[in-house]
């Protein structure tokens, strides 16, 4: 057992701290750039909106796919070392993606830099909430879900002033940049602090689950083509299946590739549902308002960038108080809050038309900004707090991957609604009304979960009482 975490001074885990923040905002916000960027590459390399967006929705994939082959990882590589592997990862895909000169290179580009990203999506969380006490992981899961969530809301602002400017290829090379500045301050303050645990990564395993989801995402993006097709529905079957097979054999194993017994935990399935569905919102947004706002409504990339800034600022100021909140007043008010916003969000984007303003959709964009930053760090906490080392480390690798997972879904789920129901602004509305359904999923888990916490407070508090008596 290292327990290196108690050596290191104040000054270390500060430094730690902000490195990892700085590498989990800028991995984070390279998944999103791209969203406001399909119109452009539409244009430049003469492809169709559907397959740009696996620009996006490919490199979530890959980093889900990656996610599980981090929780071997991180049991037996040093986190140092597991650092700058990941950062170089990305770096060195944003350095490719930079001088791609055709659409195959581009996404092959996006690929290696999600390898990266989706390493270090849970080596980020484990460590630090190895660094800290569990009195503040509320707090700590606040900071790094700002990182991470605030970096995707401000990616389409940063990507279309950045474009206008030097056009796409700048987005990747500031990306490359200011990888390598991550890359120095990991060489200069990263330390060891996970133990070193006996871990085997199981080929078939990792085989398994990876063309599991390969083929349901695949077959997802193929529904356009009609759902009773070998390409569509037949891997979605594929995908369905193999999945399956590969959760009961972990569930059945007495050394998984990933413990999936940690969805026995109440607050860790509830965590799980609720991030699925901010998501499916939060990253298909991403992709359809750009295309509304541009390709629909005729605004340039600076004026959607302008428009970000109002509901980027303020999901800045939600993500540094959803965690002091969620330490002090618990998830209630958290979860009142977030679905609030979401309803609001999807009742807004009904509304829109050709003649939308840049001010409606700045507010419709804040309002889906926000409830994600209320809601994510929270959830994030809820996830991971109860659990705890190796636990901890399966629990955290499931709950990125499907995170991750459901990205992908998003993004490919959202342009197939739009692109099915005709790629215009009856297009958009179907696409909100699905967001609506999403929202009222959420709506319902959350009140599930709030009854079944304040039945079991009853319980806990009629039972103190009853002893409290039988003293008397």
């Amino acid at each position: 057992m290292m327990n290196n975490e108690k050596n290191i001074s104040d000054l270390q885990r500060t430094g730690i701290l902000i490195t990892l923040l700085a590498a989990a905002f800028i991995t984070s916000m390279s998944t999103t750039v791209t969203g406001n960027m399909i119109p452009n590459f539409t244009a430049f390399f003469g492809v169709s909106s559907t397959l740009a967006q696996w620009l996006t929705s490919g490199a979530t994939l890959i980093s889900g796919i990656t996610i599980p082959i981090t929780a071997f990882l991180i049991k037996r590589v040093p986190n140092k070392v597991y650092f700058f592997f990941a950062m170089t990862a990305f770096t060195a895909g944003s350095l490719a993606a930079f001088l791609a000169f055709n659409f195959p290179m581009l996404l092959i580009s996006r690929l290696v830099q999600a390898v990266g990203c989706g390493m270090l999506l849970s080596f980020a969380q484990i460590v630090l909430l190895k660094l800290y006490p569990k009195e503040k992981h509320g707090t700590i899961m606040a900071a790094y879900s700002m990182s991470a969530m605030v970096s995707s809301v401000v990616g389409p602002t940063y990507a279309g002033l950045i474009m206008d400017t030097f056009g796409w290829q700048g987005v990747f090379v500031s990306l490359f940049i200011i990888g390598i500045l991550i890359i120095v301050g990991g060489i200069i303050f990263m330390k060891n602090v996970t133990d070193k645990e006996p871990a085997e990564l199981n080929v078939p395993y990792v085989a398994l689950s990876s063309m599991g989801f390969a083929a349901f995402l695949i077959g997802v993006s193929n529904v356009s083509g009609g759902l009773f097709t070998l390409k569509s529905g037949g891997l979605i079957l594929v995908g369905i299946t193999l999945l399956t097979v590969f959760s009961v054999l972990q569930l059945k194993s007495d050394n998984p590739m990933l413990n999936l017994r940690v969805f026995k935990y109440p607050s860790f399935r509830i965590a799980v549902i609720l991030s699925l569905c901010m998501y499916l919102i939060s990253m298909g947004n991403a992709m359809v308002l750009p295309i509304f706002t541009k390709s629909l409504c005729g605004f340039s990339d600076t004026a959607y960038g302008l428009a970000t800034i109002f509901g980027s600022l303020l999901a800045v100021a939600a993500a540094l108080y959803a965690g002091k909140l969620y330490d002090k007043m618990g998830i209630k008010p958290m979860f009142i809050a977030g679905t609030t916003l979401f309803a609001s969000f999807t009742i807004l984007g009904l509304f829109f038309s050709q003649n939308t303003s840049i001010i409606h959709i700045a507010i419709v964009f804040a309002c889906q900004s926000v409830a994600m930053s209320t809601l994510n760090s929270p959830t994030t906490a809820m996830a991971l707090s109860g659990l705890e080392g190796r636990e901890r480390v399966d629990g955290s690798a499931i709950f990125n991957t499907l995170r991750q997972i459901s990205s992908s879904l998003a993004s490919t789920l959202s342009v197939l609604i739009f692109t099915l129901t005709g790629s215009n602004l009856t297009a958009v509305h179907s696409v909100y009304i699905y967001y609506g359904l999403v929202t009222i999923a959420i709506a319902v888990a959350v009140t599930l979960y709030l009854k079944s916490q304040d039945k079991k407070c009853q319980i806990n508090n009629s039972g103190s009482h009853q002893q409290i008596n039988h003293r008397e």
